[in-house]
């Protein structure tokens, strides 16, 4: 602890400070300044009710004594005996020697005076690139943590416990790495402000560093407490929870005024119910005479220990390389924050993940030994490391030498070996017999901990044949020999499990690397192999058919190790073997017919990447199909179909390659959208979307719900049919076309592009105006947007035609059996329609509406026209000309005025109605009537050689 009593006491015949033997132990405020305080009390320490506990300005909660220091003398053998000791105490020697942990991977937090980084025995430097990773000054708040001032040095020694790395007084886990939070200033004064500040920031920055904070120390405390429970006024519990709920291992020092009380308690923060609170041991094992105690503790060495010290509590001669013996719980905290680095380390080798603090705690004094005192006449528990690790890691489950190897049996093909190298110089043999001649490959599947694989092959003389490191070995074996297999680690423990694999000597055809190979008549009468390697990661397929309709035909895969990884038989038919693949990895392929020859064609175009499927066309001329279902999904390639579950393949994306390409797309039973563009298309669906591109022939297939399909053109001159199940968009170098969709809608941009739409069976209507035309039929729309030339057929049924003007000057002409609409860069057609209609919204338009041979009415009204035949009517509303041609039968012409002055002309030609609107003519008529109800209207008549009959009064 940082606080103990500061008065020497007569030890074994010698004088010795507590903490330090040369310049450092902690003293609590509250006796300090003269006061004492009883075990039970709950009342805070003196410092800490003067002053609101985390003003700096206040008296400080617990210090460091410089007064305490004394000169290192006694002989420096004994120092060094205590410092054996206190290993042998916790068979720390033998757990470096055997198993090798150092506590690699972790990084222990100091919250103590800060430490002497510049060390050269806890790496020489401060930031990640040294021991001392990290960390912050509280007292002075800044970066940089060094144990300095003239009260330093006991952060240095707690640290150098932990984790130095010296030849004669190495720490108990050098391979740690160290975080320096320093909370006492440089008079040697600290706060709980400071502390509790310090566990923030263990919290907050516990995973931001290269290796995880696992372990916190803490060697300070108030000695004027002395309880099994934490005192009301602490104000450290919330952040001892956090840390603790996290995983982290907190070790408090006890403390150290067990004389003061002589009964059990702890000085607070030991006494939290969150932390390990760690009890000192002397020389001997027993529980030293100043070391506070209760039976949740675990007692630690704490006496005479050596370790690291700055400089300037040193020999001052400019090199970090100073040590001094100290002692006090301070010296055995440190010691189990430690020990709980390499029980971790251990526990994380044999498996264990989400190791907690407790875990660890209840390990150690499961294992511990037991301590009985006679100052209390009750028992503790001591910290042995030895039977702590020992209890974990896995017994040497093989044989360890080459006679004692473990038997195998006959090695054919594969099999599978799992155990552990528990210890450095731990080593695990096999034996086995080879079936056949051939290759063994020894390879790596799981590696854990430090486990860093080495490789020794033995013959049956016991003779070396082949050796390596890392994953795996391979080498030559004859059959019926016996050979053996020694792993061993340079690296440390840890779990391992392997494969052996026995590839028999054989003959094989070289297929090379698969995209798509199509390879025909391959004579097989028995037995041929072959080899072949996958060109990407993916499915690999292998798939064969005889020339004979009844012959037998078996497949067999083998991976590179040996092992079968798929087959297949089939008699008159198609064989198939689908194996999943690495791009790179080889296969052997067994063919087995009596058959004769045998086609094979080879695939490595699909691949899969969670919900993702990809597929490659090849640079041939390729057929693909893709039908998304609500189950499963099917994709093919030039016959060979894949089909995969619907819920693990959402989004297909199918690559056609080089070549002619054609891809058919089945849409699923719900809502589907089809986009199709110049070798491109997708198709978005309730269960799956399709891309594909690189095609030159795109057909899609709705297959229930409400389903839309978009069509865009090219850059050149393109053509747009649709029907009402059917539309198609066709242009240079490509052709695309839906089926069964219920809307469908083609978007021209660029070129002479036109439109022709069919209508249906029914009664259709067609609606079409520069730059748009639509053609509904029965439930089913068909859209062309942006094209030059719209066109559309009736046949049956009632149909309809609506054609509307442009901004500009257009001209409507109709005939019985057809009508269109022409204007600046657009023309719109209509053909066979019952009635077709036209629209003038802007511009000089006129319109001429045709006869037919029979006989026909012609009526004009004061917003349209309408020629009325057998055949169709044709109606034009608001056009500034509208003229009526009659040519055959007995044709008759209607003309009602408007609300404007209106001028009948009666002409050799025929008649006309004006005014300052419009002007309506027909010519050729038979008879003609015209018929006035408002206005100031007049007639211009001459002489003509129809009928002509005035209706109203006329001027």
């Amino acid at each position: 602890m940082a606080r103990m009593h500061g008065k020497r006491r007569t030890l074994s015949g010698g004088m010795e400070s507590l903490e330090d033997r040369r310049m450092m132990a902690t003293y609590a405020a509250d006796m300090l300044l003269g006061e004492t305080a009883d075990a039970s009390s709950d009342a805070a320490p003196a410092a800490l009710a003067a002053a609101t506990l985390l003003d700096a300005d206040s008296q400080p909660d617990f210090w460091i004594d410089p007064a305490a220091g004394a000169s290192l003398d006694g002989p420096f053998k004994q120092v060094e005996q205590a410092l054996a000791e206190a290993h042998r105490q916790t068979g720390w020697q033998y757990v470096r020697t055997n198993y090798g942990l150092i506590g690699r991977g972790q990084t222990v937090a100091v919250i103590d005076s800060g430490i002497a980084y510049d060390h050269l025995d806890l790496g020489g430097g401060f930031g990640a690139d040294y021991r001392v990773v990290a960390g912050w000054d509280f007292s002075e708040n800044d970066a940089d943590p060094y144990d300095d001032g003239a009260s330093g040095g006991h952060g240095t020694h707690v640290a150098g416990i932990i984790g130095n790395d010296s030849a004669v007084h190495r720490g108990v886990a050098p391979g740690v790495d160290l975080v320096s939070l320093r909370v006492f200033n440089d008079a040697g004064q600290g706060y709980f402000s400071w502390v509790e500040k310090a566990l923030r920031w263990v919290y907050e920055n516990r995973n931001s560093l290269t290796h995880p904070i696992t372990a916190v120390n803490l060697s300070l405390g108030v000695s004027s407490w002395n309880s099994a429970t934490a005192p009301k006024w602490a104000s450290l519990e919330d952040e001892f929870a956090q840390l603790e709920s996290a995983g982290v291992f907190i070790a408090v020092s006890a403390g150290n005024s067990f004389a003061s009380y002589k009964q059990p308690g702890l000085s607070y923060p030991a006494a939290s119910q969150y932390v390990v609170p760690v009890m000192a041991t002397d020389d001997g094992g027993q529980l030293s005479s100043f070391s506070q105690r209760l039976d949740r503790a675990i007692a630690a060495p704490g006496r005479g220990i050596t370790s690291t010290v700055p400089d300037y509590k040193g020999d001052r001669d400019g090199l970090g390389d100073d040590f001094a013996s100290m002692s006090g719980t301070s010296m055995a905290a440190p010691y189990v924050a430690a020990a709980s680095v390499l029980i971790r380390e251990a526990m994380e080798l044999v498996g264990n993940t989400g190791v907690t603090q407790d875990a660890i705690y209840d390990h150690m004094l499961a294992t511990a030994d037991t301590v009985f005192d006679s100052f209390t006449n009750l028992s503790f528990k001591r910290l042995n490391l030895q039977a702590a690790i020992d209890a974990l890691m896995p017994a040497d489950d093989y044989g360890s030498s080459l006679e004692s190897a473990e038997d195998l049996g006959t090695l054919a093909g594969a099999l599978s070996v799992s155990g552990a190298i528990g210890t450095p110089g731990d080593a695990d043999y096999f034996r086995f017999t080879a079936k056949s001649s051939g290759v063994v490959t020894l390879q790596a599947t799981t590696v854990s901990g430090h486990l860093a694989p080495t490789w020794q092959a033995y013959d049956t003389a016991g003779d070396a044949i082949a050796a390596g490191q890392g994953s795996g070995l391979s080498f030559a074996v004859t059959a019926g020999q016996s050979y053996v297999v020694q792993l061993a680690s340079i690296g440390g423990a840890g779990n391992y499990a392997f494969e052996a694999t026995l590839q028999p000597a054989f003959t094989y055809d070289d297929w090379g690397s698969v995209a798509w190979n199509e390879i025909d008549d391959v004579a097989v009468n028995g037995e041929r192999w072959h080899r072949l390697a996958a060109s990407r990661d993916g499915l690999l397929t292998i798939q064969g058919w005889t020339a004979a309709d009844a012959a037998v035909l078996a497949l067999e895969v083998y991976d590179d190790g040996g092992r079968l990884v798929g087959a297949s038989t089939s008699a008159g038919g198609v064989v198939r073997v689908d194996v999943s693949a690495a791009a790179g990895q080889q296969f052997f392929v067994k063919a087995a017919s009596r058959g004769g020859s045998v086609n094979f064609t080879l695939a490595n175009v699909l691949s899969q990447s969670e919900s993702t499927v990809t597929l490659w066309g090849t640079d041939g001329d390729d057929s693909f199909m893709f039908a998304g279902g609500a189950t499963t999904h099917e994709v093919a390639i030039n016959g060979i179909t894949y089909a995969l579950p619907a819920h693990e393949a959402s989004r297909w994306v199918i690559h056609g390659g080089g070549g002619n390409n054609a891809i058919t797309l089945h849409g699923s039973a719900g809502d589907d959208l089809a986009t199709l563009r110049v070798g491109s298309a997708t198709l978005v669906g309730a269960t799956c979307d399709a891309i594909v591109d690189g095609f030159a022939s795109i057909d899609v297939h709705g297959g229930g719900g409400f389903d839309r399909a978009v069509m865009h053109d090219s850059a050149g001159h393109d053509e747009y049919r649709s029907w009402a199940d059917r539309a198609s968009l066709r242009g240079t170098g490509f052709a695309n076309r839906a089926h069964g969709f219920d809307d469908y809608r083609a978007i021209a941009s660029g070129g002479y592009d036109r439109a022709y739409l069919y209508d249906s069976a029914g009664d259709d209507l067609y609606t079409a105006r520069p730059g748009r035309a639509a053609m509904s039929t029965g439930g089913h729309t068909s859209t062309a947007e942006g094209f030059d030339l719209a066109w559309a057929f009736a046949t049956s049924g009632i149909d309809r035609a609506t054609l509307y003007d442009s901004s500009g000057d257009d001209a409507y002409r109709s005939w019985p059996d057809r009508a269109e609409m022409l204007g600046p860069g657009y023309a719109l057609h209509a053909n066979g329609f019952d009635l077709y209609e036209a629209v003038s919204s802007a511009g000089d338009d006129r319109a001429v509406l045709n006869d037919s041979a029979g006989h026909d009415v012609f009526r004009t009204y004061a917003d349209r026209a309408q020629m009325k035949t057998s055949i169709s009517t044709s109606q034009a509303y608001n056009f500034r000309q509208a003229t009526g041609l009659a040519s055959g039968g007995y044709d008759r012409a209607v003309f009602y005025d408007t609300a404007y002055d209106d001028v009948v002309e009666v002409r050799s030609w025929g008649v006309a109605l004006a005014n300052s609107q419009l002007r309506n003519e027909a010519r050729g008529f038979e008879y003609a009537a015209a018929i006035t109800t408002l206005g100031n209207d007049t007639i211009d008549a001459e002489a003509v050689d129809f009928l002509f009959e005035r209706i109203g009064t006329w001027r």
